[in-house]
């Protein structure tokens, strides 16, 4: 019921708009053109694949530095909180620069040169960033669960994987989804090293039609309905995540 109002009075918003803006609905004639919305679906394929891969690949590093910085043990601890210190206090435009200077000349199938290095400087600063958010988590928990769960004879992992993470997840999991939501929108930096995704396409389609409020204004739809869609799978995934 709320994801419904939520989604009913974003589209409203959406909805009034042109008319805030004063948009000539004759420079929306362009998109009755298949090419342009081809043109613009590569740009969401663009986004989705960086998106999907670097929150795959931060996700456990996150639990893992997470986890280090937890430990007693120092050369876990310590290169933990130098690393997270370190990358969190760097802006993610310069570390999307760094790697693509450094970065060889290399492409796979799909993913292209300033793809890999913008999907590599989001998996990177949003491991730190989420690593932060799960070691918070697992202090917040009651000290006595791990404790009674050791007790009953799990190991330390055992507690952690049945015990520990299922109400850590639960616990963080809407700023999870909120900085999951910002990596979605930062890859549109990759611009800044060539790379054509979303945004960069909508630039591209107005400069040649002369429509810029609206082609941004379609832009802005597609990446409303992204992070809609994460939004409400994350919402299902709490749904099904077993409360302890």
């Amino acid at each position: 019921m709320a994801g419904q109002q939520s989604l009913l009075g974003a589209l409203a918003v959406l909805a009034l708009l042109p008319f805030l803006f004063r948009m000539n609905p004759d420079n929306f004639l362009a998109f009755a053109e298949p090419a342009l919305w081809r043109f613009l679906g590569e740009g969401v394929l663009t986004v989705v694949t960086i998106s999907v891969t670097a929150i795959a690949v931060s996700l456990p590093l996150a639990l893992g530095l997470a986890l280090a910085r937890l430990s007693t043990t120092a050369w876990l601890h310590w290169p933990a909180v130098a690393y997270v210190e370190a990358v969190r206090a760097l802006p993610l435009l310069l570390l999307i620069f760094y790697l693509f200077l450094k970065m060889p000349a290399i492409s796979a199938g799909f993913f292209s040169r300033e793809m890999f290095a913008v999907t590599v400087a989001l998996s990177l600063y949003t491991a730190a960033v989420n690593a932060e958010l799960l070691r918070a988590g697992m202090l917040a928990l009651d000290r006595g669960q791990n404790q009674a769960a050791r007790s009953l004879g799990l190991s330390y992992w055992q507690a952690l994987r049945h015990v520990v993470l299922p109400q850590t997840y639960q616990r963080v999991l809407p700023p999870l989804i909120a900085q999951f939501t910002t990596l979605l929108k930062d890859t549109s930096l990759g611009s800044i090293i060539g790379m054509v995704e979303l945004l960069q396409r909508g630039k591209i389609i107005f400069q040649g039609y002369r429509n810029p409020m609206e082609t941004l204004y379609i832009v802005a739809i597609l990446y409303f309905a992204m992070n809609f869609t994460l939004e409400r799978i994350s919402a299902a995934t709490e749904r099904r995540t077993p409360t302890r």
